[in-house]
């Protein structure tokens, strides 16, 4: 088992052993909480651009659903005419200068997401872990007239316009304790600041409701697989119901969500095998079986799709975010009114 799989296991347990870091937490609470008084008694110090900023982040370690709700928003902000750009870290890469991303681009050199992220947007996207800098060299060299940041929810060093905080529906905040006793980046109470909180779900959980906040949901829908080399399609509940054995396997920063979406869709768990990997795993050509069907994130086809392998029965499940009508009014409403302060100090 992983150092990272130890650690999460014991963060949705009721009693695990980081624990044992639990006198830590009175020091670590005091920091964190330090970071971002400081931001708010000195937002001249952050980097304020001339266009509005969205960031899409969590308080939670792992995967959240941060990336479906990029698309759907830059998708949104499309239909509504703006001109939407996209900056990210680029997690699993060591990127050394602002850089642009293209649909061609080596995810070895500007992370899995990124390139996924302009291939599903057609958005200009720069990742840099300085966000604050990845904003600055995107405005100079596009036409973008507002900004929707991929994580960076904790990036203090760039200041923002909205936030929303994505939640998992069944994880929800774990034992409730910061890292690394618990997977909170920031307090539970970081949540009451931010202007939307949002959880990849058919409807309301238990691990949400207690949280006693307003959270909006929807659920991640899907109609079909692509195959890993892009000649073919199968439609979904075809391809799930057809008596054959599926070999699941995804490297993202929670596979049981992954899971959870293809069961919904039909897949019968009897009928399948598992096969987890770390977030952001660089894959191998040997690490996918050589013969049978074969089923991956969308994220990990990215990487796998410049691979050398055998088998011709790979798959991979392009999955979309449909946002409430609710959301979206509340959403565009509040960019609205940032547009208009913006406009009438020019």
């Amino acid at each position: 088992m992983s150092l990272e799989s130890l650690f999460t296991r014991s963060w949705y347990a009721r009693c695990g052993w980081t624990n044992v870091f639990r006198p830590l937490q009175p020091m670590i609470k005091k920091t964190v909480l330090k970071k971002r008084a400081h931001f708010l008694e000195h937002p001249e110090q952050s980097y304020k651009a001339p266009v509005p900023v969205i960031v899409v982040g969590n308080i939670t370690v792992g995967g959240t659903g941060k990336s479906p709700m990029v698309v759907a928003l830059c998708q949104l902000l499309k239909e509504q005419g703006y001109r939407p750009g996209i900056v990210s870290r680029g997690h699993g890469v060591k990127v050394e200068a602002p850089t642009f991303v293209y649909s061609n681009s080596s995810p070895n050199k500007v992370g899995d997401e990124p390139v996924m992220l302009v291939r599903r947007t057609a958005c200009p996207m720069v990742v840099f872990p300085k966000r604050d800098e990845a904003v600055k060299f995107l405005l100079l060299n596009s036409d973008v007239d507002v900004i929707v940041s991929d994580d960076g929810m904790q990036h203090y060093r760039l200041n923002r316009d909205i936030e929303i905080a994505m939640l998992d529906a069944n994880r929800g905040i774990g034992n409730a304790q910061l890292l690394p006793v618990g997977p909170l980046r920031e307090p539970v109470e970081r949540l009451l600041d931010v202007d939307f909180v949002f959880s990849v779900s058919n409807q309301m959980t238990h691990s949400l409701k207690k949280l006693n906040l307003p959270i909006q949901f929807a659920p991640l829908v899907s109609t079909h697989l692509e195959s890993l080399d892009g000649t073919k399609s199968l439609n979904c509940h075809d391809a799930f119901f057809a008596e054959k054995k599926w070999h699941v396997m995804a490297g993202i920063g929670n596979p049981e969500r992954f899971k959870d979406t293809l069961n919904r869709l039909g897949l019968q768990a009897s009928n399948s095998t598992y096969q987890w990997f770390a977030d952001h795993y660089e894959f191998k050509a040997d690490d996918i079986p050589s013969h049978g069907s074969v089923i991956m994130t969308e994220k990990d086809a990215v990487k796998c799709q410049s691979l050398k392998i055998s088998n011709s029965n790979v798959w991979y499940l392009p999955v979309s975010l449909a946002l409430p009508d609710s959301f979206k009014e509340a959403f565009l409403k509040k960019l609205n009114c940032i547009k208009k302060v913006d406009n009438s100090h020019e």
